[in-house]
């Protein structure tokens, strides 16, 4: 398939210097522990050309362009982009001077809408308004039109992976770079969006820009690349025209041998297979339906369609991860595929698609990535046998040649490929007797991926079935005994035998549909339904209805519960628990939990009894605020050294923080002890008819709070640090500066709380403040607030202040024992996190 013209796309290659260089890397050089993963490698990337970058896993492709746009650090060299010059590139200033890139996983935050991603990296001059931002974000989507439809309002968490990239790609292209860094931008793409790529990919070119282009799929560097340069263990190996190399020049360049393919099809014809292992009857589920097929011990079958006719939904449902019906009999025995859980004791192993998000957990080495599915064989009596476990995952991990400095590195450290390797040791380390494959060799390079190929064939061999979903009809020629097509849900056509041909498949996957080739982000109708689950205000709305149907409950009880005299005493009450939920919402925001809010306050109005004491002047009365703001400011500024510069666990540190000063408050106050000035106090808590002033300022701040969150710069921001922080990091959130805003922030917006608290006692109390501490934790999460960060509203964590205090009020209308306030409290806070999480997770898998 050509779709760059011929003249573009052999388009000779200059070293004319009147030709700009764009890009410049000049003696670039990067180590981490035990590996030297760039030697000093210069690179340049001239105006109106594609520089391929090719090179196995771990050769240092994603690192060199990491380097390249600001994202890693090199020890040193420099980098120059459009003529500006700088040894310390940081992803800001690489956008700024001109460079988009397109990460192996797309650098999109997934609590921000398509919109809102597109719009946070932009640079300064091209970023539009928020109000503007939903136009401008379907004009660009518009161009992808014809293989996407994407609403710019969705959240990214909703998105399927090629969708994503299309996003990641529309995003960078939107940008107008002097050069654009794509790194493997086709791995999630159906063959419709790869045609449009290369299509926008010339225009950019014909328009004097410049295009990276990393990927293992050499017919593509061969199609679109005018020149090509080679990388091998860190090292630039050499940089050569394109049109004077082949596709077969190319690999033995980049594995630094003679490499053939391991195995063809002549072979298979000459592999016995046994009786039927997997038979599949009546089955059907979302998207697929009626689906029977049978495999037998030691075959590879194949699933193949375009995009979206049901292939992925049967072999996830086989795989335990889609709900489904029908029988699935395997070995002679009927096996649930109600979960991954159940699938897998069943004798299903399944390898996802999406490496990122199913495959690889962040955090963990290589070796207990790869252990995991076969913790029964290594362990004895419930504890880990470890010489057993190093012993299998260093023979998986050599026969898979992973390319790591120590299997006891985290593989959030490894690249693309790399981790892939280790994800399928896992699925073939559980011995399953069903091995579901989908993309098995996404990411790999061409030596790796013959040796996918022959360890499948080989585990085959072994007795077991392997289903693979591949985009890449090669492969499944390649690989496959027999391939079975699926159009709208069902099996249309079989191949095997002679038929069984790259072409062959192509035709039939062409002509058994003519149904999606487009990517459908999402569902072609959102319904009312999801449009209320995915809405942060949605929790807002049960917690209210919740409160009313307390507060019926209580008027059944008590006449005086509709008093101004029960609201009068319950208000600022009220008030005060809104401010620090709002408080303990911000750190929440960005993935903590503040365990100092409570003493905090009891620390203010303690020292609010010594700046604040009767008989001052109005300027020190307010010089006594001021000083309340610094104190306040200050212990945030400690609990945000203490979590991001020290890097402790946010809940240790501000437990840390919560000691400390609770007992510099009691060093101070030791008893409940000085008179905060009276007069001060009655402005504090003054009141509208029956309603305090402080009610209504606490709303108003909420409001304004929460439209922030949404329309300021600052407020998608600190969302977006919450949501994936290295991933704001990458796109140039500085996020050190966002966390340090959110923990000051938090101990500020205590200050008002503290000055009601005040008004209540009238006196220092250094522990007033002590029980709101896990009152504000479960206001906040009673109102939608995620652990996790990214999600919350403060409006919902001012509805969930109210439903605490309402379940309090009603408890003791209903002369509860008081512990009752406890049990409610926890049970509705379990209830609702169970709820929303659930909520969120079946929108996000519709």
């Amino acid at each position: 398939m050509s779709v760059i013209d011929t003249q573009s796309q052999r388009r000779a290659v200059t070293t004319d210097t009147d030709q700009e260089v764009v890009l410049r890397l000049d003696s670039v050089d990067k180590k981490y522990p035990g590996v030297h993963a760039i030697k000093g490698v210069s690179l340049d990337v001239r105006r109106g050309e594609v520089h391929a970058l090719v090179g196995q896993n771990g050769a240092g492709k994603s690192t060199l362009v990491g380097i390249a746009a600001g994202s890693i650090t090199a020890d040193s060299g420099a980098v120059e982009i459009g003529g500006a010059r700088t040894s310390h590139p940081t992803p800001q200033w690489c956008r700024e001077q001109g460079l988009a890139i397109v990460y192996q996983e797309p650098a999109l935050l997934p609590d921000l809408t398509v919109a809102e991603n597109m719009r946070l990296s932009m640079p300064n001059h091209r970023r539009p308004a928020v109000k503007d931002q939903i136009g401008w974000a379907t004009k660009i989507l518009d161009r992808w039109n014809s293989v996407a439809s994407i609403d710019p309002g969705t959240p990214v968490r909703e998105l399927q992976p090629d969708a994503r990239f299309v996003v990641e790609i529309a995003k960078a292209l939107a940008e107008e770079p002097k050069v654009i860094v794509l790194d493997e931008p086709t791995e999630h793409l159906l063959p419709a969006a790869v045609t449009e790529l290369f299509r926008l990919i010339s225009e950019l070119i014909d328009s004097g820009g410049a295009v990276v282009y990393i990927s293992h799929r050499l017919n593509e560097v061969k199609q679109i690349a005018h020149t090509v340069s080679v990388l091998r263990d860190g090292a630039l190996v050499g940089t050569f025209a394109g049109a004077d190399v082949t596709e077969q020049d190319v690999v033995n360049l980049v594995v630094g041998k003679e490499l053939t393919r391991t195995y063809t099809r002549a072979e298979a014809s000459t592999v016995t297979l046994g009786d039927t292992l997997l038979d599949v009857a009546d089955f059907s589920g979302s998207r697929f339906s009626d689906v029977d097929f049978s495999v037998r011990s030691g075959e590879i079958i194949g699933f193949a369609g375009v995009e979206g006719q049901g292939q992925r939904e049967v072999l996830r449902a086989l795989g335990g991860l889609v709900s489904n019906r029908g029988t699935v009999t395997l070995a002679g025995r009927n096996v649930k595929t109600s979960s991954p859980t159940a699938a897998l004791a069943g004798g299903i192993a399944y390898l996802s698609h999406d490496r990122h998000n199913e495959g690889i957990l962040p955090g963990l080495s290589l070796r207990e990535n790869a252990s995991l599915s076969a913790l029964d064989r290594i362990s004895r009596f419930g504890v880990i046998r470890g010489y057993r476990e190093r012993k299998i995952t260093s023979q998986a991990f050599a026969a898979m040649r992973v390319k790591a400095p120590s299997p006891e590195v985290d593989i959030s450290t490894l690249s693309g490929g790399n981790q892939q390797k280790v994800v399928l040791s896992r699925v073939l380390m559980a011995e399953s007797e069903l091995i579901l494959a989908d993309e098995p060799t996404q990411g790999v390079d061409i030596g790796a991926r013959e040796e996918i190929y022959s360890i499948l064939r080989e585990t085959a061999a072994g007795g077991s079935a392997i289903i693979v979903l591949s985009s890449s009809a090669a492969e499944l020629e390649q690989l496959c005994d027999r391939v079975i097509v699926f159009s709208r849900g069902t099996v249309a056509k079989e191949l095997s035998g002679e038929d069984l041909s790259e072409h062959g498949i192509a035709q039939a996957v062409l002509s058994a549909t003519s149904s999606r080739s487009r990517v459908e982000a999402t569902l072609a109708k959102v319904t009312l339904g999801r449009k209320i689950a995915r809405n942060d205000l949605a929790p807002a709305a049960i917690l209210a209805t919740a409160t009313i149907l307390l507060g019926i409950v209580a008027i059944s009880q008590s006449e005086f519960y509709l008093t101004t005299r029960n609201f009068g005493l319950i208000l600022p009450l009220l008030a005060t628990l809104m401010f620090f939920a709002m408080a303990q919402q911000v750190v929440m925001m960005i993935g903590g939990i503040d365990l100092s809010v409570g003493p905090l306050a009891g620390l203010l109005v303690v020292v609010g009894s010594f700046v604040l004491s009767a008989y001052k002047t109005p300027v020190g009365m307010l010089l006594g605020l001021i000083v309340l703001v610094v104190v306040a400011a200050v212990v945030g500024a400690v609990n945000w050294t203490l979590a991001v510069v020290v890097k402790i666990n946010p809940l240790i540190a501000t437990l840390v923080t919560y000691t400390a000063i609770q007992g510099i408050a009691y060093l101070l106050r030791p008893l409940p002890d000085g008179t905060i000035d009276p007069v001060f106090l009655s402005y504090v808590g003054s009141k509208l008819g029956f309603v305090p002033v402080m009610v209504i300022v606490a709303i108003a701040v909420a409001v304004i709070l929460e439209v922030s969150m949404y329309r300021s710069i600052f407020g998608i921001r600190l969302r977006a640090t919450g949501s994936a922080q290295d991933t704001a990091d990458r796109i140039g959130v500085r996020t050190k500066r966002i966390t340090l805003a959110a923990y000051v922030g938090c101990s500020i917006l205590i200050v008002p709380a503290a000055l009601l608290l005040m008004a209540q006692a009238g006196t220092g109390n250094a522990s007033i403040g002590d029980s709101y501490t896990l009152a504000s934790i479960g206001a906040a999460v009673l109102g939608g607030a995620s652990i996790f960060g990214g999600r919350g509203s403060f409006v919902g964590a001012c509805f969930g202040a109210v439903l605490v205090i309402q379940i309090n009020t009603v408890v003791q209308f209903l002369d509860l024992p008081l512990y009752w306030q406890q049990w409610l409290l926890g049970a509705l806070t379990v209830a609702a996190a169970a709820l929303y999480s659930r909520t969120r997770t079946l929108t996000e898998r519709s």
